[in-house]
């Protein structure tokens, strides 16, 4: 008897410790700590993706123009590859616009990569090597192009890494302007009819036709507050039968004199904005369309501009007071030439200014099957110094699908 006890006592002990086993496993592996007041975003959740934004690079203006190469051209196989790289000066803005507008486009396709008049940094160096351009068929196989002031240093350097070159420089940018649209237009086997005028002593409201030039590659010439150089006098008087002329700002940014002076070439179609928010709004809702100068059996159509106003776009935002500057916001260009074509549109770092909210009404979806909804989409350009965190979250809501959502503080 005593022995039938003692094996039920056993099995009694046993028992308790299963069921103690399973509580502590329970309470202490399967139940999960109680959560923290708060709980950090991963970094990379954070930084980079909302379900309608993608952010690209930092605040600083190399780690960025790399981002967008590496996002454009993966260099996995013979299709993602660039056919050229385009070195600038990455002090000098007016010949960056030059590189924007003149050369990105086909047939040279390609990114923009900063580096200093005499040193090429570290980051751009090796992004041109991972990259390997195929090289340009028109233009003698030119893997590399090194556009303004750069010092032969750099040009050494460059070729000595086994890359075929070209050199684009002149003393100043208008005449950068005009060397540039005589090489090009060997590229082309004419004159490009459509002209950028931007003034090169206010250029703020014209960066916003950088992106354009890098989408379609139409030309880009200057003025000054003093007048018309002649340089550009140059320029205009090339095209056949005259140029179509858009100039870039209100009469604070280029005067009426300037503007009427300009007619003597052909026709001038004035954008009226003064600074970059409006100017960006402005021009990527901005269309001009309709026959263009050709033979008598023969005539181009002609089309100006991105003319949005629908859903189912994307848009590059950036912030031109941001830490990186100017330069943070035209080394996004290659998005507009082969990244689904986008406009920019000019933000701050904590506000979505109202012209920029008011012209995302209007790519504001509409409902419809949720197989045939239409999308948009904005890369977010610089770290959160420069377009921060909640502005993204902001710009997230505009992009929504319908209905859409309002942004903070919004009725």
């Amino acid at each position: 008897m005593s022995r039938v006890w003692g094996v039920l006592g056993a099995v009694l002990v046993l028992v308790i410790l299963w069921v103690i086993g399973i509580t502590y496993y329970e309470e202490s592996v399967l139940v999960p700590e109680a959560k923290p007041d708060s709980l950090p975003f991963l970094e990379t959740n954070q930084l980079l993706i909302t379900p309608n934004t993608t952010r690209v690079g930092s605040d600083d203006p190399i780690e960025t123009a790399v981002a967008v190469s590496q996002i454009i051209y993966p260099a996995t196989e013979e299709d993602n590859v660039p056919g050229a790289v385009i070195l600038v000066n990455r002090e000098n803005i007016a010949e960056v616009m030059v590189a924007n507008s003149r050369v990105q486009h086909f047939p040279v396709n390609a990114p923009i990569l900063y580096v200093d008049e005499d040193s090429i940094p570290s980051l751009t160096r090796n992004e041109l090597l991972r990259l390997e351009p195929a090289g340009v068929a028109f233009d003698e196989n030119t893997q590399v192009y090194l556009v303004g002031t750069i010092g032969e240093s750099v040009v050494q350097e460059v070729r000595e890494l086994g890359f075929r070159t070209r050199v684009l420089t002149a003393e100043n940018p208008i005449l950068l302007a005009e060397v540039v649209d005589t090489w090009t237009s060997t590229q082309h086997g004419d004159h490009r009819n459509d002209v950028v005028i931007a003034n090169l002593d206010n250029l703020e409201p014209a960066l916003a036709s950088a992106f354009w030039n890098a989408h379609e590659g139409d030309a880009l010439a200057f003025v000054t507050n003093e007048g018309i150089p002649d340089a550009t006098r140059r320029i205009l008087s090339r095209r056949a039968n005259g140029p179509w002329m858009y100039v870039f700002g209100d009469d604070t940014v280029i005067s009426d004199e300037i503007v009427r002076e300009l007619g003597q070439y052909s026709l001038v179609t004035r954008l009226p904005r003064g600074d970059l928010p409006s100017m960006s709004a402005f021009f990527a809702g901005f269309h001009d369309q309709g026959a263009n100068w050709g033979a008598w059996v023969i005539q181009d159509a002609r089309s100006f501009g991105w003319g949005l106003a629908e859903a189912g776009h994307n848009a590059i935002f950036v912030n031109l007071d941001g830490p990186g500057g100017w330069q943070n916001v035209l080394c996004a260009t290659t998005l507009s030439h082969m990244g689904k074509h986008a406009p920019v549109l000019a933000v701050n770092v904590d506000e979505v200014p109202d012209v920029i909210a008011s012209y995302l009404d209007l790519l504001e979806s509409y409902p419809t099957a949720a197989q045939e909804q239409i999308l948009n989409h904005g890369w977010i350009i610089g770290g959160v110094d420069t377009i921060s965190w909640e502005t993204q979250v902001a710009l997230d809501g505009m992009l929504e699908t319908y209905p859409r959502v309002p942004a903070p503080g919004e009725q």
